[in-house]
C-alpha cells in the first residue's frame, strides 16, 4: 500500500539550508511540524505518531495503528534553493518492518491505510497556500 501527492506551495522553508542539514535541500521540517499537527486528530482513532526525523530526500515520521506501520514522507523536489513555487512530493507507505513472518502471514488494515491517506491528503487540498500538481 503507497500512495503520493504532489503539490505547490511557498508555505514551507525552501530557500535557506540550515545547520543540522544532511544535505542542502533537506527542506520540509516546518513541513512535518505542521503536517503532524494537522495529523494530531487521528489519535482519537488510534493513531499514534512518531517525532519527524531527516533523510536525505527531506523529512518523514512514522504513524503507527495497532500492528500496522506507516512511513509519511515529505521531500522538497529542487535542486537547491529556489524561489516560488516550491514543489513538494508528500508520500504514504505501509512497512511491514524486517520480522519476515509479519511480512509473509500479517495482512495491513487497508481502513487504517485509507483513513491516513484521506487525512493527509484533505489537509493538503483544503490548505489554500497549496495547489496539487499531481497525484497517484
Amino acid at each position: 500500500m503507497r500512495d503520493s501527492i504532489n503539490i505547490e506551495t511557498d508555505q514551507f522553508e525552501h530557500r535557506e539550508a540550515k545547520p543540522h542539514f544532511i544535505n542542502p535541500c533537506c527542506f520540509g521540517e516546518d513541513f512535518a511540524a505542521w503536517l503532524q499537527a494537522e495529523l494530531a486528530p487521528l489519535a482519537t482513532d488510534g493513531f499514534t505518531f512518531s517525532e519527524a526525523i531527516q533523510e536525505d530526500y527531506g523529512w518523514g515520521f512514522w504513524a503507527s495503528k495497532a500492528e500496522d506501520r506507516f512511513w509519511i514522507a515529505l521531500g522538497y523536489m529542487g535542486e537547491g534553493p529556489q524561489e516560488e513555487p516550491a514543489q513538494w512530493g508528500v508520500s504514504v507507505d505501509y512497512q511491514s518492518g524486517l520480522n519476515p513472518l509479519k511480512r509473509l502471514f500479517h495482512k495491513p488494515d487497508p481502513a487504517a491505510f485509507a483513513r491516513l491517506r484521506d487525512a493527509i491528503w484533505t489537509a493538503l487540498k483544503a490548505n489554500v497556500t497549496m495547489r496539487v500538481i499531481e497525484e497517484d
